[in-house]
């Protein structure tokens, strides 16, 4: 039942929406733009801009980089790793309204032409596990990748990397909706962190 509503979600943010540029009936889509970016150091978070295109800063994990990240609307995106975040939720003190909505299973990033009727996520805490041990940190739900799971849902070993879906974002000011796909997490040689995304403006 939860895959057949989000199918149903899917499928009124593919088709609703009205035209921006022309008043026609066709919603309007922006221009598809690629960027990317090194976040294969731990711990270390990578802050994107929609608005402007380009990264705006790094910031550690850390209480004092968060408190300052937190106390910005700057940013719209956040990578570190295969981490995200989208300024809001935990990850706003000043009242940012970003937000993620994560497509359904084979839904592709041309098909997706509005971000009509859609509910987005929030960042919010999450106890992750890693070589050290459990932590708490503040991200979102959605990835760059996700993983390939046995029956119980456990992580195969050695990881097996899978296509993260199409995501939806709302940037920080509440005012403004990109569709993104992430192409890329591992380079030619190997090397997992090396990021690359596409992202077009899509009306609300």
């Amino acid at each position: 039942m939860k895959k057949i509503f989000a199918l149903m979600m899917s499928a009124g943010l593919l088709v609703s929406g009205c035209g921006k540029s022309d008043g026609g009936d066709e919603p309007f889509v922006g221009q598809t733009i690629e960027a990317g970016v090194d976040a294969s150091q731990n711990g270390l978070w990578h802050y994107f801009s929609f608005k402007t295109g380009e990264f705006v800063g790094t910031g550690q994990e850390s209480t004092a980089d968060n408190i300052k990240w937190r106390d910005s609307k700057e940013w719209d995106m956040a990578v570190c790793r295969y981490n995200l975040r989208f300024n809001g939720g935990a990850s706003t003190a000043v009242g940012s309204e970003g937000g993620v909505y994560i497509c359904a299973d084979g839904v592709g990033f041309e098909n997706v032409k509005s971000a009509a009727g859609v509910d987005f996520e929030l960042d919010r805490q999450m106890t992750v596990e890693g070589m050290g041990g459990s932590s708490t940190v503040v991200q979102s739900p959605a990835t760059v990748v996700e993983f390939k799971r046995n029956e119980d849902g456990d992580m195969i070993m050695p990881p097996v990397y899978l296509k993260a879906p199409v995501y939806v974002v709302r940037t920080a000011d509440g005012n403004s909706y990109y569709k993104v796909e992430f192409t890329q997490y591992k380079d030619a040689d190997g090397v997992s962190g090396k990021v690359e995304f596409r992202y077009a403006e899509v009306e609300r």
